[in-house]
């Protein structure tokens, strides 16, 4: 029977859970914010800083609502601008994108030019002092640049335990700052700040709109939907989750570094480091006009030198890790631009080696330089300060103003998001919501004159030089850009997966291949097994993409694996004449092993078959290759390795046993070969002719083996040998495939199946096939975990 390619079905691999994209979410928040913003909070209006991070964050919340419901419908990438895209038919959607693409690039830069401010300021002295007056601000800022670009056009590996990690480090250093902090809790202090400052509403609400970047990290969780297991439900989940955590977080860190700052000591502590301080006068203006390093000095002043350094390295990693996921974020925002027209096509354009899109990024670099540039280094260098005056405005350069220049571009860009929500309700009311902002339109309302108060509340200066940054973009549009074609239009479509399930209820076996020269092998085995179980074939192909490009780049692959699946399914069998069912489907993923698990799980397979070259593997840490080792010790299934190698069918099959149930698999698997193939079976035992029971298998491992061969004709055979894996090698050369199951014991189990069978699939004549049975025990809990 032959197959049609069109039959074939495509789905993303979704591998981050509710675990992960929380750790997105906060790690993504968890940047320079707490470590930069928290002490600029407190510098300008003392402990109310903790009411203006809980207006930001309400701010930000009722747009949470907008995304997360975009999210549900579209789990793509691209973030606010595909949302505004796919409800819009207007071209002022590009003003969306350009205000994102801004934005994204500015955030980016506040990271690094806080890494840099940090690093200059804590980090050189302890190498030299003279280094410090030789070496520009700015310049370890542009280096981690470089090295962050690099890794994105590589498309280096951010997995998602790293990030689940890399955030569980980040939260543990700020409890330890909050644990030395708190121990000095004063209730006056804190009382007497909020007095001092209650009545500053234009400093609050300044304050407000520039901690706003913070919590913009919910777009993150959004901008990964397409990743992200059940994002309906998960996306909304992990938005309200991270950002109520963060919330409190904050509310903490204010607190501690109020107490901080209010205390004499701490101002002792600064005329002693900070140079140029002589008093206490001057340690309270050190404040007032140095407060992104407040912070860091409070971690010397609660845990000493050894806990502040952990504090400072802590926060630079924490400011490159965010850094680094905002270039992700925004260069996937260009590709989407780009894939409408409102971008030239070569943004659209992945590597040919890497496959990332390394013209998205490097222009998401070059914006991030140039914001860093004009914010920080040519005020400095054209004026000698960070202030400028003009008759009618002091515009305020340096780090605050680059997140308040950040906070108005992605302002602008939520404000058409949240009337997104009330015109897609209006055009496509039948369309399946698996979350829904509540109370359309007055919640979405809310948000746009929420979004809107706080950009007003935006530096004078950066709102200025906002307007006139929508202004090039307008420009840009009438200018080069023009009209988007209709063809964009129409291939600027939803996301939309389906997940395919099997027809009929059954045994189903799943086939990843990779290779044409694997494919007849593997498929002939595949349908002998099927047909004996009455079941059904899955053959599967994935397309792998760096972590750096969005899954639905994969559909320009999707064609070719079409065509080479099609190939594989029409594969005969081996040599039965039963009619077995093949279906095919494609998976598009940034991890192989991933989404051959994750294929499992979502089809229920009962087994799974995986080709092996048989070549020892260079990496200590891996046996068969990472990803055959990784899907054997993970699957919640059966699993079947087959050496790649064998000529045409079986004839005889060599069952070489030591009893245990994956040797009792082997045998079912070898009866189920013969039946299609009319093979001869063969069960083996090898003794040590040393022992007391020298002349007897173990355990009656022979029996066991006859027994699961059911009706196929065996011969037994006992060998006596102290080298059992000789013994077996020597044997294979007599037959035509050896069917192995894994060690039983622990002990003697290296990380696969085990000593003996992986050292005979190396050295055997003929074909090798190794069997490893389900045993369900920590299968179980891998699903338990994998779902949470």
């Amino acid at each position: 029977m032959s197959h049609d390619p069109t039959e074939i079905e495509t789905e993303l691999d979704r591998d981050i859970g509710i675990v992960g994209a929380i750790a997105l979410g906060v790690g993504t928040m968890i940047a320079a914010g707490i470590f930069v913003l928290s002490g600029l909070a407190v510098s300008n209006v003392g402990a109310m800083a903790i009411v203006a991070f809980v207006i930001a964050a309400i701010v930000a919340s009722f747009t949470a609502f907008a995304y997360a419901e975009f999210a549900s419908i579209y789990p793509e990438s691209g973030g606010g601008y595909a949302y505004v895209s796919n409800t819009f038919d207007s071209d002022l959607t590009y003003i969306v994108g350009w205000s994102m693409i801004l934005g994204y690039p500015a955030s980016a830069a506040f990271y690094l030019a806080s890494f840099s401010d940090w690093f200059d300021r804590f980090i050189v002295p302890l190498f030299s002092t003279g280094l410090q007056e030789a070496l520009p601000f700015w310049i370890s800022g542009l280096a981690i640049l470089a090295i962050l670009l690099g890794v994105n056009l590589k498309g280096t590996e951010e997995s998602g335990q790293f990030q689940i990690v890399v955030t569980a480090l980040k939260v543990a250093l700020i409890v330890v700052f909050l644990y030395g902090g708190l121990q000095a809790f004063n209730s006056a202090t804190i009382a007497e700040s909020f007095t001092e400052n209650a009545n500053q509403f234009r400093q609050i609400g300044l304050t407000s709109a520039l901690v706003f970047i913070t919590f913009f990290g919910f777009e993150a969780i959004a901008t990964n939907a397409e990743e992200i297991e059940a994002p309906g439900r998960n996306v909304p989940r992990a938005i309200f989750i991270s950002m109520g955590l963060v919330t409190v977080i904050y509310a903490l860190v204010v607190l501690v570094v109020t107490l901080a700052i209010n205390d004499p000591a701490y101002l002792d502590l600064l005329i002693q480091v900070v140079e140029g301080v002589a008093d206490t006068a001057g340690a309270q203006e050190f404040v007032t006009e140095s407060g992104e390093l407040a912070m860091g000095y409070a971690a010397s002043f609660y845990l000493g030198d050894v806990g502040f350094y952990i504090i400072i390295v802590g926060a630079l990693i924490s400011m490159l890790s965010a850094a680094n996921a905002t270039v992700l974020a925004g260069s996937r925002v260009k590709l989407a631009m780009s894939r409408r027209d409102h971008l030239p096509d070569r943004f659209e354009s992945l590597h040919p080696s890497f496959n990332t899109p390394y013209f998205a990024v490097l222009l998401t670099g070059g914006m991030i330089a140039f914001f860093i540039f004009f914010f920080t280094v040519l005020p400095r260098v054209v004026f000698g300060t960070t202030t400028i005056h003009t008759p009618l405005l002091a515009f305020h350069m340096g780090i605050e103003a680059i997140a308040h220049f950040a906070d108005f571009m992605l302002l602008t860009g939520l404000v058409v998001v949240n009337f997104a929500v009330v015109r897609s309700r209006q055009k496509y009311p039948e369309i399946d919501r698996e979350f829904e902002v509540p109370a359309v339109p007055y919640v979405p309302i809310i948000a746009v004159l929420a979004n809107l108060v706080l950009m007003l509340n935006v530096e004078p200066g950066a709102f200025l030089i906002g307007l006139l940054a929508e202004g090039v973009g307008v420009a840009l549009w009438f200018t080069f850009i023009g009209t988007t074609s209709e063809a964009a239009i129409e291939q600027e479509t939803p996301t939309v997966v389906e997940e395919r399930l099997p027809a009929e209820e059954g045994y189903q076996i799943l086939v990843p291949v990779a290779h044409p020269e694997h494919v007849e092998q593997l498929m002939r085995t595949a349908r002998d097994i099927a047909a004996d179980e009455g079941g059904e074939v899955l053959v599967l192909s994935v397309v792998e993409l760096p972590d750096q490009t969005p899954l639905s780049e994969g559909e320009a692959y999707i064609d070719e694996r079409r065509e080479f699946l099609t190939e594989a399914m029409n594969v005969t069998a081996g040599g039965g004449d039963a009619d077995v069912p093949v279906n095919g489907i494609i998976r598009i993923g940034h991890h192989v092993d991933k989404a051959i698990l994750h294929t499992i799980i979502q089809h229920d397979s009962d087994a799974v078959l995986m080709g092996w070259h048989g070549r020892d593997t260079r990496r200590r840490d891996v046996v068969l290759g990472s990803t055959v080792d990784t899907v054997v010790e993970d699957s919640d299934c059966d699993v079947l390795v087959e050496r790649i190698g064998g000529t045409g069918t079986p004839e005889s099959i060599l069952v070489p046993t030591a009893g245990g149930p994956h040797a009792q698999y082997a045998a079912e698997v070898a009866r189920a070969i013969a039946h299609t193939t009319g093979a001869t079976v063969t069960v083996m035992c090898v003794v040590d002719p040393e022992e007391e029971r020298a002349r007897e298998p173990p355990d009656g491992a022979l029996d066991e083996a006859v027994a699961a061969l059911e009706d196929v004709p065996a011969e037994t055979e006992l060998v006596e040998s102290r080298e059992i894996t000789d013994a077996i090698v020597e044997a294979t050369a007599d037959y035509d495939l050896t069917i192995m199951g894994a060690t039983r014991s622990g002990l003697l189990q290296q990380l696969v199946f085990g000593n003996i069978p992986e050292t005979v699939g190396r050295e055997a004549e003929g074909s090798v096939l190794m069997a490893k049975r389900n045993l369900g025990v920590r299968s179980r809990l891998r699903r338990l975990f994998s779902r949470s």
